[in-house]
Protein backbone atom coordinates (compact mmCIF):
# COMPACT_ATOMS: atom_id res chain seq x y z
CA UNK A 1 0.00 0.00 0.00
CA UNK A 2 1.31 3.54 -0.84
CA UNK A 3 2.28 5.66 1.76
CA UNK A 4 0.39 9.23 2.32
CA UNK A 5 2.70 11.37 0.07
CA UNK A 6 2.25 8.80 -3.00
CA UNK A 7 -1.71 8.96 -2.79
CA UNK A 8 -2.92 10.83 -6.02
CA UNK A 9 -5.91 12.73 -4.94
CA UNK A 10 -7.19 15.55 -7.06
CA UNK A 11 -7.94 18.96 -5.93
CA UNK A 12 -11.27 21.07 -6.28
CA UNK A 13 -12.04 24.14 -4.82
CA UNK A 14 -15.86 24.22 -5.37
CA UNK A 15 -18.13 21.77 -5.40
CA UNK A 16 -17.82 18.22 -6.51
CA UNK A 17 -21.26 17.50 -8.08
CA UNK A 18 -21.70 20.98 -9.42
CA UNK A 19 -18.16 21.63 -10.65
CA UNK A 20 -18.19 18.04 -12.19
CA UNK A 21 -21.49 18.46 -14.39
CA UNK A 22 -22.69 15.26 -11.73
CA UNK A 23 -26.41 14.54 -10.44
CA UNK A 24 -25.95 13.57 -6.91
CA UNK A 25 -28.76 10.82 -6.85
CA UNK A 26 -30.07 8.33 -4.05
CA UNK A 27 -28.21 7.13 -0.50
CA UNK A 28 -26.94 3.53 -1.50
CA UNK A 29 -25.26 3.46 1.65
CA UNK A 30 -24.22 4.76 5.06
CA UNK A 31 -21.61 3.75 7.28
CA UNK A 32 -18.64 4.93 9.21
CA UNK A 33 -16.48 6.59 7.25
CA UNK A 34 -19.77 8.54 5.58
CA UNK A 35 -22.59 7.92 2.91
CA UNK A 36 -22.42 6.21 -0.22
CA UNK A 37 -25.03 7.86 -2.65
CA UNK A 38 -25.60 7.01 -6.64
CA UNK A 39 -23.71 9.43 -9.38
CA UNK A 40 -24.62 10.07 -12.91
CA UNK A 41 -22.94 12.35 -15.57
CA UNK A 42 -25.73 15.11 -16.81
CA UNK A 43 -24.44 14.64 -20.29
CA UNK A 44 -24.17 10.46 -20.02
CA UNK A 45 -26.94 9.92 -17.93
CA UNK A 46 -26.60 6.03 -18.38
CA UNK A 47 -23.14 6.12 -16.85
CA UNK A 48 -23.16 5.67 -13.42
CA UNK A 49 -20.84 5.99 -10.65
CA UNK A 50 -20.77 5.28 -6.42
CA UNK A 51 -19.31 8.05 -4.56
CA UNK A 52 -18.60 7.92 -1.26
CA UNK A 53 -18.53 11.35 0.83
CA UNK A 54 -16.22 12.25 3.86
CA UNK A 55 -17.49 15.28 5.53
CA UNK A 56 -14.87 17.72 6.63
CA UNK A 57 -17.47 19.85 8.82
CA UNK A 58 -17.34 17.43 11.72
CA UNK A 59 -16.13 18.56 15.42
CA UNK A 60 -13.20 17.40 14.84
CA UNK A 61 -12.27 19.27 12.15
CA UNK A 62 -12.26 16.49 9.67
CA UNK A 63 -9.38 14.58 11.20
CA UNK A 64 -10.99 11.28 11.43
CA UNK A 65 -12.79 11.20 7.62
CA UNK A 66 -9.10 12.28 6.60
CA UNK A 67 -7.62 8.80 8.50
CA UNK A 68 -10.65 7.33 6.89
CA UNK A 69 -10.35 8.42 3.42
CA UNK A 70 -6.42 8.23 3.42
CA UNK A 71 -6.64 4.59 4.31
CA UNK A 72 -8.79 3.32 1.81
CA UNK A 73 -7.42 5.78 -1.30
CA UNK A 74 -4.18 3.82 -0.21
CA UNK A 75 -5.39 0.23 -0.46
CA UNK A 76 -7.55 1.16 -3.65
CA UNK A 77 -5.46 2.70 -5.92
CA UNK A 78 -2.81 0.17 -6.57
CA UNK A 79 -5.92 -2.66 -6.65
CA UNK A 80 -6.47 -4.58 -9.95
CA UNK A 81 -8.95 -7.65 -9.90
CA UNK A 82 -12.07 -8.37 -11.37
CA UNK A 83 -13.46 -9.30 -8.15
CA UNK A 84 -12.61 -6.37 -6.41
CA UNK A 85 -14.55 -2.78 -6.76
CA UNK A 86 -13.23 -0.67 -9.41
CA UNK A 87 -11.55 2.43 -7.77
CA UNK A 88 -11.33 5.37 -10.37
CA UNK A 89 -10.34 8.04 -8.05
CA UNK A 90 -10.57 10.33 -5.20
CA UNK A 91 -10.70 14.42 -5.01
CA UNK A 92 -10.46 17.11 -2.01
CA UNK A 93 -13.22 19.60 -1.78
CA UNK A 94 -13.17 22.33 0.84
CA UNK A 95 -16.29 20.71 2.72
CA UNK A 96 -15.51 16.72 1.48
CA UNK A 97 -13.40 14.15 0.55
CA UNK A 98 -14.86 12.19 -2.02
CA UNK A 99 -13.74 8.61 -3.38
CA UNK A 100 -15.42 7.71 -6.63
CA UNK A 101 -15.78 3.80 -7.53
CA UNK A 102 -17.81 1.28 -9.71
CA UNK A 103 -21.27 1.07 -9.56
CA UNK A 104 -23.31 -2.28 -8.35
CA UNK A 105 -26.96 -2.37 -9.45
CA UNK A 106 -27.95 -5.29 -8.01
CA UNK A 107 -27.04 -4.16 -3.87
CA UNK A 108 -25.00 -5.88 -1.59
CA UNK A 109 -24.77 -9.72 -0.82
CA UNK A 110 -26.97 -9.37 2.30
CA UNK A 111 -29.96 -8.24 0.14
CA UNK A 112 -29.92 -11.93 -1.58
CA UNK A 113 -29.13 -14.16 1.28
CA UNK A 114 -32.60 -15.47 2.17
CA UNK A 115 -33.05 -16.70 -1.61
CA UNK A 116 -29.76 -17.49 -2.79
CA UNK A 117 -28.89 -20.70 -4.56
CA UNK A 118 -26.31 -23.15 -4.14
CA UNK A 119 -24.85 -22.30 -7.54
CA UNK A 120 -24.96 -18.74 -7.18
CA UNK A 121 -23.01 -19.65 -3.76
CA UNK A 122 -20.95 -21.67 -5.52
CA UNK A 123 -20.06 -19.12 -8.14
CA UNK A 124 -19.80 -16.41 -5.30
CA UNK A 125 -17.50 -17.95 -3.24
CA UNK A 126 -14.60 -18.67 -5.83
CA UNK A 127 -14.68 -15.17 -7.21
CA UNK A 128 -14.58 -13.77 -3.48
CA UNK A 129 -11.76 -16.21 -2.79
CA UNK A 130 -9.96 -15.31 -5.71
CA UNK A 131 -10.03 -11.72 -4.62
CA UNK A 132 -8.85 -12.55 -1.11
CA UNK A 133 -5.92 -14.06 -2.52
CA UNK A 134 -4.74 -11.75 -4.94
CA UNK A 135 -5.01 -9.48 -1.67
CA UNK A 136 -3.07 -11.39 1.11
CA UNK A 137 -0.72 -12.83 -1.40
CA UNK A 138 -0.20 -10.80 -4.14
CA UNK A 139 -0.73 -7.16 -2.27
CA UNK A 140 0.27 -8.28 1.06
CA UNK A 141 -3.14 -6.70 2.46
CA UNK A 142 -5.16 -7.75 4.68
CA UNK A 143 -9.30 -6.11 4.05
CA UNK A 144 -9.92 -7.19 7.55
CA UNK A 145 -13.78 -5.83 7.65
CA UNK A 146 -15.16 -8.90 4.61
CA UNK A 147 -19.07 -9.53 5.24
CA UNK A 148 -21.86 -9.31 3.09
CA UNK A 149 -22.60 -6.01 3.54
CA UNK A 150 -19.35 -5.31 1.95
CA UNK A 151 -19.53 -7.51 -1.18
CA UNK A 152 -21.44 -5.96 -3.81
CA UNK A 153 -23.19 -7.83 -7.13
CA UNK A 154 -22.56 -6.33 -10.10
CA UNK A 155 -24.23 -5.91 -13.45
CA UNK A 156 -22.92 -9.40 -14.68
CA UNK A 157 -24.62 -11.07 -11.02
CA UNK A 158 -20.52 -11.14 -10.04
CA UNK A 159 -19.60 -10.79 -6.50
CA UNK A 160 -17.36 -7.65 -6.20
CA UNK A 161 -15.62 -7.04 -2.55
CA UNK A 162 -15.18 -3.31 -1.43
CA UNK A 163 -15.77 -1.02 1.23
CA UNK A 164 -11.84 -1.03 2.13
CA UNK A 165 -11.88 1.39 4.80
CA UNK A 166 -10.18 -0.78 7.71
CA UNK A 167 -8.05 -2.43 5.12
CA UNK A 168 -3.92 -2.34 6.07
CA UNK A 169 -0.77 -3.93 4.42
CA UNK A 170 1.35 -6.24 5.98
CA UNK A 171 4.86 -5.57 6.16
CA UNK A 172 7.63 -6.96 4.73
CA UNK A 173 8.70 -10.41 5.77
CA UNK A 174 6.44 -9.87 8.70
CA UNK A 175 4.55 -13.42 9.69
CA UNK A 176 2.38 -11.62 12.40
CA UNK A 177 0.74 -8.00 12.74
CA UNK A 178 -0.29 -6.59 15.91
CA UNK A 179 -4.36 -5.97 16.77
CA UNK A 180 -4.00 -2.99 18.23
CA UNK A 181 -6.41 -0.66 16.61
CA UNK A 182 -7.47 -3.36 13.72
CA UNK A 183 -11.26 -2.98 14.28
CA UNK A 184 -13.70 -5.10 12.03
CA UNK A 185 -17.26 -6.28 12.35
CA UNK A 186 -18.58 -8.47 15.48
CA UNK A 187 -19.13 -12.29 13.85
CA UNK A 188 -17.39 -11.51 10.85
CA UNK A 189 -13.96 -10.87 12.90
CA UNK A 190 -11.43 -14.26 13.50
CA UNK A 191 -11.77 -14.90 17.15
CA UNK A 192 -7.99 -14.70 17.63
CA UNK A 193 -8.46 -10.47 16.69
CA UNK A 194 -10.36 -10.52 20.34
CA UNK A 195 -7.73 -11.95 22.30
CA UNK A 196 -4.62 -12.04 21.15
CA UNK A 197 -2.19 -8.70 20.84
CA UNK A 198 -0.50 -10.16 17.07
CA UNK A 199 -1.97 -12.64 15.02
CA UNK A 200 -0.87 -13.85 11.48
CA UNK A 201 -2.52 -11.95 9.06
CA UNK A 202 -2.70 -14.22 6.38
CA UNK A 203 -5.90 -15.85 8.63
CA UNK A 204 -8.03 -13.28 9.48
CA UNK A 205 -9.76 -12.46 6.10
CA UNK A 206 -10.07 -16.79 5.55
CA UNK A 207 -12.36 -16.56 8.72
CA UNK A 208 -14.42 -13.62 7.81
CA UNK A 209 -14.80 -14.89 4.65
CA UNK A 210 -15.59 -18.28 5.75
CA UNK A 211 -18.28 -16.94 7.85
CA UNK A 212 -19.92 -15.12 4.91
CA UNK A 213 -19.29 -19.03 2.99
CA UNK A 214 -21.86 -19.98 6.03
CA UNK A 215 -23.99 -17.22 5.54
CA UNK A 216 -24.96 -18.11 1.88
CA UNK A 217 -24.77 -21.98 2.52
CA UNK A 218 -27.89 -21.42 5.75
CA UNK A 219 -29.32 -18.38 3.97
CA UNK A 220 -29.17 -16.02 6.38
CA UNK A 221 -27.01 -13.75 8.41
CA UNK A 222 -25.34 -15.71 11.07
CA UNK A 223 -23.85 -14.93 15.10
CA UNK A 224 -21.16 -16.56 16.75
CA UNK A 225 -22.83 -18.72 18.73
CA UNK A 226 -25.41 -19.89 15.43
CA UNK A 227 -22.51 -20.93 13.54
CA UNK A 228 -20.39 -23.10 16.02
CA UNK A 229 -24.18 -24.66 16.76
CA UNK A 230 -23.94 -25.70 12.87
CA UNK A 231 -20.66 -26.54 13.33
CA UNK A 232 -21.45 -29.06 16.17
CA UNK A 233 -24.17 -30.88 13.97
CA UNK A 234 -21.78 -33.19 12.07
CA UNK A 235 -25.06 -34.62 9.77
CA UNK A 236 -25.97 -31.03 8.98
CA UNK A 237 -21.81 -30.46 7.90
CA UNK A 238 -22.32 -33.86 6.12
CA UNK A 239 -24.75 -32.59 4.01
CA UNK A 240 -23.04 -29.87 2.94
CA UNK A 241 -21.73 -30.88 -0.51
CA UNK A 242 -17.72 -30.65 -1.67
CA UNK A 243 -15.79 -28.62 -2.46
CA UNK A 244 -17.59 -25.87 -0.23
CA UNK A 245 -17.89 -28.40 2.88
CA UNK A 246 -14.39 -28.80 2.60
CA UNK A 247 -13.60 -24.75 2.43
CA UNK A 248 -16.16 -24.12 5.59
CA UNK A 249 -14.02 -26.67 7.82
CA UNK A 250 -10.67 -25.36 6.94
CA UNK A 251 -11.75 -21.50 7.19
CA UNK A 252 -13.74 -21.69 10.46
CA UNK A 253 -11.12 -23.30 12.47
CA UNK A 254 -11.38 -21.12 15.94
CA UNK A 255 -7.49 -21.65 16.55
CA UNK A 256 -5.72 -19.60 13.50
CA UNK A 257 -2.68 -22.74 12.81
CA UNK A 258 -5.64 -25.19 12.51
CA UNK A 259 -6.68 -22.57 9.51
CA UNK A 260 -5.65 -22.95 5.96
CA UNK A 261 -4.62 -19.88 3.82
CA UNK A 262 -7.00 -18.99 0.97
CA UNK A 263 -4.25 -20.01 -1.19
CA UNK A 264 -3.90 -23.38 0.94
CA UNK A 265 -8.03 -23.82 0.32
CA UNK A 266 -7.60 -23.39 -3.38
CA UNK A 267 -5.17 -25.77 -4.19
CA UNK A 268 -6.48 -28.25 -1.86
CA UNK A 269 -9.53 -27.89 -3.37
CA UNK A 270 -7.86 -28.67 -6.89
CA UNK A 271 -6.28 -31.47 -5.50
CA UNK A 272 -9.98 -32.45 -5.10
CA UNK A 273 -10.37 -32.63 -8.84
CA UNK A 274 -12.94 -29.67 -8.38
CA UNK A 275 -12.74 -26.26 -10.81
CA UNK A 276 -11.78 -23.14 -8.60
CA UNK A 277 -12.29 -20.89 -11.67
CA UNK A 278 -15.01 -18.31 -10.60
CA UNK A 279 -16.64 -18.92 -14.05
CA UNK A 280 -16.59 -22.64 -13.59
CA UNK A 281 -18.13 -22.19 -10.52
CA UNK A 282 -21.62 -22.33 -11.32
Amino acid sequence: MASTEDLVIHELNGDFFTTLGLTRGPVLGDGMSGEVVLTTFKDHPSEKKAVKIFSLLTPDGGVRSHRLFNTEVRALQGLRHPYIIKYFGSVRCPEHLIICTGYCPNGTLTSKLDNLSFGLCNKYFFQLASAVRYLNIQQRMVHNDIKPDNIFIDANNDAVLGDFGLAFAIPPSSTVVSTAGMGGTLHFNAIEKEVWSYVDPLKLDVYSLGVVLMCMLFNRLLTTDTMYDILKDKQLLMAIPNPLGLCVLSMIQPFPCHRWTMAQILREVRKMGYSTSPSDAT
